[in-house]
């Protein structure tokens, strides 16, 4: 197996260590523990054992009461199994997530969003956003988080639907936001920023590179410009992504691994591929 550059080997340990004190002190420690093993699994490509070290870390949770670790492991499996294939089974899982979500932790329904959206189960996955968000103020429009990921569930659904200008549109809204969002932000706005990537866009310029790559607009479709985002991402990950989980993490595995194999690819070397095992539950 391929040696992990310093570069990938940095991004996979700051990944691991990202829940606050705050966070830890409502926390079980043996879950949070389990959970950032599975975390640091994944990103190796290890997906047989991430898998069982995120249901221990699962069990864990619910038995010391922990519902936002255990929520986050419910993301993190399904996020494998759509690693594995098998996304009847991660939208089993995410539903059952959406179900059993704390008043304000919208990140399962913004995953079954997402999931929905890539298997372009278009009228499902607005119908989940919309309800998850249905609570919201002026979603899509305040100066909120709320209104950056209301925007990206909806750029997901629009590509999902085959309208990439409108797709573009939202996300270029997305981020006027959290540009709004960075520049009103009380902690040392240095401190979580690299160049035009800062914590508040880096998952919107994420989605806005893969567009670029994938569009069949020609407007739209840009290698230049993909390669251009992707290069400010590489730089700018290992320092945003240190920042702590809220108590409800970004799981995103598949595309925390493009990011991997580009941190990989700026060093001169391969990650190795997913070790992918056969069978869906």
């Amino acid at each position: 197996m391929t040696r992990l550059p310093l570069r990938a080997l940095v991004a996979v340990a700051v990944l691991v260590a990202t829940v606050s004190a705050r966070d830890l002190a409502a926390q079980s420690g043996d879950a949070v523990m389990r959970w950032r093993a599975g975390r640091a699994l994944a990103l190796r490509g290890q997906l047989d054992s991430a898998l069982r070290t995120l249901d221990q870390a699962g069990a864990a949770a619910r038995a010391a009461g922990d519902y936002a670790t255990e929520q986050g492991t419910r993301r993190g499996r399904a996020d494998l199994w759509m690693l594995r294939g098998c996304a009847d089974s991660a939208t089993r899982i995410l539903r059952e997530a959406v179900a059993a979500a704390s008043p304000g932790d919208r990140s399962s329904a913004d995953a079954l969003v997402r999931l929905l959206a890539s298997r372009t189960a278009v009228t499902e996955a607005r119908a989940v956003l919309v309800k998850a968000y249905g609570d919201v103020p002026s979603v899509g429009s305040n100066i909120t988080r709320e209104s950056v990921t209301f925007l990206q569930g909806m750029a997901a659904v629009e590509l999902a639907g085959g309208q990439e200008s409108a797709a573009l549109a939202t996300l270029n809204s997305a981020l006027a936001i959290a540009v709004r969002l960075h520049e009103g932000d009380v902690k040392d706005r240095s401190s979580h920023a690299v160049g035009e990537i800062t914590d508040e866009n880096a998952w919107l310029m994420f989605d806005l590179a893969q567009l670029r790559r994938t569009a069949k607009s020609t407007g739209i479709h840009s290698p230049r410009e993909h390669a251009r985002i992707m290069g400010n991402l590489v730089h700018a990950w290992p320092t945003l992504d240190v920042l702590p989980d809220d108590g409800f993490p970004i799981t995103r595995f598949a595309d925390r691994l493009v990011m991997r194999a580009a941190l990989c690819a700026a060093d001169g070397s391969e990650c190795p591929a997913p070790i992918v095992a056969k069978g869906c539950p």
